[in-house]
């Protein structure tokens, strides 16, 4: 989980939004958010899948 909430927070920044634009953008609250980006929760994928789906980036599963 804290890879992911990594990946999102680095991408947000990237792009130059801030949290609270970042959840307005994608249907979730900034508190939520924030709890992502530091692994401190566990996450409704759904919500997660629109995050990044804001930020142009996918969820990929590969077979290891």
């Amino acid at each position: 989980m804290y890879d992911m909430g990594l990946a999102i927070r680095q991408r947000r920044e990237k792009l130059n939004l801030t949290q609270e634009q970042l959840a307005l953008k994608a249907g979730v609250s900034r508190s939520w958010l924030a709890k992502v980006e530091t692994g401190k929760m566990s996450f409704d994928l759904r919500k997660v899948l629109m995050v990044l789906d804001v930020m142009g980036l996918r969820l990929e599963v590969e077979d290891v």
